[in-house]
């Protein structure tokens, strides 16, 4: 009897023929020998399905399923999640690469700390041929590697990029959230859901590398969410995204008080103290009000609201002026003892 994997790695896939190869290739280099890889292809039409076909023939680690129809990229995360058999799972995209000690430092720190629901590693980034390449900005973002719940929240409430979704995962943990949710911004939601159960190891190694590339626009991104046979589509809408991250803070394990304060933390630093999220959110919390109030969905309208107000209110110069102005003094004071 062929023995249950330590690991799982979940790839969901549609239509990703381009640098497929080279990302199965680099998984299955691994010099962790102890996991399954299980493919997911959302009824491909390119390649994508006899690439795979032909990787799970001559190795036995990988399985390769394939729906009848196309039903959008939330649905595909969670199914890869749902076929595995691992006590430690990672989600795979069909471009990025890994080295090949990805898999055993990441395994062998979440050995070691029992505490800790995932471990990711530093971040390469490289371009369309594999290159190395020097990001704009900081893309590698802030990671949720703080000790306190209070300190990865506030990590992802001002972080601009979240990579760490494509960590190494504890199942059992990941079980306990709602997983992937058909709204703009699921990875963070999920990202922040693990967070508030745990703590997060990060391997001071560039043993990641995510593929930088100009295809990779939100209105890209956002497309392949949901499709009309599954969940219908899925617009980029970063009101939603907050409503949900607030919905996770509410929904974990905590008592009340924490998670109050957990959210309204949330709130301020996402919403009105991370410009480019404040920015994203001020196009669309008007529409969302709006159609809020034609539904009558008291609640949501009452928290659009409470966004919207927090926005417009602090997303000015204004406003990160005199929040930038508290951060120096509160610098300043001295510390008692």
């Amino acid at each position: 009897m062929k023995a249950t994997p330590l690991v799982t790695v979940g790839m969901p896939l549609y239509n990703a023929d381009f640098h497929l190869r080279e990302a199965l290739d680099s998984i299955l280099a691994q010099d962790y020998a102890n996991f399954e890889l299980v493919i997911s292809d959302n009824a491909s039409s390119d390649a994508t399905g006899s690439i795979c076909q032909a990787y799970a023939a001559r190795d036995e680690r990988v399985t390769y399923h394939r729906s009848e129809r196309n039903l959008g990229a939330v649905w595909n995360f969670n199914r890869v999640f749902e076929l595995g058999q691992g006590e430690y799972f990672m989600w795979a995209a069909h471009d990025d690469l890994r080295a090949p000690q990805y898999l055993s430092s990441c395994v062998a720190a979440m050995e070691a700390h029992p505490e800790a629901v995932l471990c990711c590693t530093e971040i390469g980034f490289i371009d369309e041929d594999g290159k190395p390449v020097e990001p704009w900005t900081d893309l590698s973002g802030i990671r949720p590697v703080g000790a306190t719940v209070r300190a990865r929240v506030s990590a992802i409430a001002r972080a601009r990029y979240w990579w760490d979704y494509y960590g190494l995962i504890r199942a059992r943990v990941l079980a306990q959230t709602r997983r992937a949710q058909p709204v703009w911004g699921f990875d963070v939601v999920v990202l922040m859901e693990l967070c508030l159960r745990g703590p997060v190891l990060l391997v001071p190694e560039k043993l990641f590398c995510y593929r930088v590339s100009t295809e990779k626009t939100q209105q890209h991104m956002a497309v392949t969410l949901g499709t009309s046979a599954g969940l219908g589509p899925i617009p980029v809408n970063w009101s939603s995204m907050t409503l949900e991250l607030a919905r996770s803070v509410w929904l974990a394990p905590l008592g009340l008080p924490r998670r109050l304060a957990l959210i309204v933390q949330l709130m301020a630093q996402f919403c009105a103290f991370n410009g480019p999220v404040g920015s994203s959110i001020k196009k669309d919390v008007i529409p969302n009000v709006s159609a809020a109030w034609a539904d009558r969905r008291i609640g949501r309208l009452a928290a659009l609201l409470v966004i919207a107000g927090m926005v417009f209110a602090l997303q000015n110069r204004v406003g990160r002026g005199g929040y930038r102005l508290m951060r120096r003094l509160r610098r300043a004071l001295p510390v008692r003892a």
